[in-house]
Order: structure tokens, then sequence, then C-alpha cells
């Protein structure tokens, strides 16, 4: 049940929320990066979906996208996907800081899309961590995104979420505090034009 306050035009995102999903490998731009099986010891390491979309995409993935950081030494890894087309699909990603390491992530998404996923973020003891979620989609995108991050000991999370295109874009960030000195940030930006649904 969507709270009043949210205004999610439901209608519009029926397909993702109760229909069937696509949930296949996709094209994808970007270093760093290894499609893992949805059996692999990383998935659901972080969090469970809290809503029907989130655990539509969930049930429907066949392959996670898998993203780490393992340098103690600052890396930024891009990663930009684009023409996922009009048919629904579900979507996975984990993003893993080893402890100790260091680095930004930005998941640029662009183009038609149809798509509802999870993202799972671990950021591991002593490590920092940006994530930017940039979503420059074209006019007519239906996107549905569930974030799931846990920050260890001593370990720093800066979690940014840009949306800038889409009919319907609605990202749901949640962050759990796994240690002593835990830190994060959460940061948001968006840019609407008329008929635009844009939610996080």
């Amino acid at each position: 049940i969507e709270a009043e306050w949210k205004l999610t035009p439901v209608s519009k995102i029926r397909s993702l929320i109760d229909g069937d999903l696509d949930g296949s490998a996709y094209p994808v731009e970007g270093q760093a990066v290894t499609w893992i099986d949805r059996t692999d010891a990383r998935i659901g390491v972080v969090g469970r979906p809290e809503e029907r979309a989130s655990a539509n995409a969930w049930s429907a993935f066949e392959s996670a996208l898998a993203i780490t950081i393992d340098s103690a030494e600052h890396v930024d890894v891009a990663i930009h996907r684009s023409g996922l087309g009009t048919a629904a699909r579900a979507a996975h990603t984990v993003i893993t800081a080893a402890p100790g390491s260091r680095g930004t992530v930005i998941l640029r998404s662009t183009g038609s899309a149809t798509l509802s996923e999870n993202v799972e973020i671990v950021v591991g003891d002593g490590a920092e961590l940006t994530v930017v979620s940039l979503q420059e989609w074209d006019d007519d995108a239906l996107h549905l995104a569930s974030h799931f991050a846990t920050v260890g000991r001593d370990a720093k999370l800066k979690h940014i979420v840009v949306s800038l295109g889409g009919e319907v874009v609605r990202v749901n960030p949640s962050v759990h505090l796994d240690g002593n000195h835990a830190e994060c940030e959460l940061y948001g930006l968006y840019f609407a034009d008329a008929g635009q649904h844009l939610e996080q």
C-alpha cells in the first residue's frame, strides 16, 4: 500500500509491481564489474525487499551485477547502462567496499527502460565509499529502485541520488549502521519537468 503523501502514480508502474519481469543480464559499460549468479553468497547480505515492486524484482533477476572496491588507494568506478528497452525488466546490483578500501561508484542510467531493481551496498570496516546513482532516463522511462546499505565499524558511506529524467523514477534508500563510529550521509537532487514524477 502506498502512503498517500507519496502520490506515486501506481497505475503507470503496475507492470513492475505485479507483472512478469525479464531478469536476464543487460548491456553495461564500465570497469571492475562482473555478473554473478543469484545463488552467490553476496546476494541478500544487506537487506530484503520491503515493498511489492522490490520483491518482484528480487524474485525475477537471474544474474546480479557485482562491483568490488578493494584498493586502499581511492579508485573511481563508472558504470553506464542504456538501451534497456520498454519491456518490464528486473535488475540486481551488489556493491562491495572491502575493509579499509576507498572508492567512488557512479551508476548512470540513460535511454528508455521499464525497470525495477534492488541495489545492495556493503561498506566494510574502515572503508570509505561514495555511491552516486544518476538517472538521466528518456521521458518514457519507468524506474523503481530500492537501495539497501550496511556500514561497518569506522566506515563511511556517502550516498547521492540525482534524478533528471524519466516519466516515473522512485529511488528508496535505507542504511544500517553496523558498528561503532559508522557514518552515513545521504543526499538527493532532482529536477522535474511537467508530467514527470521523481521521488526519493
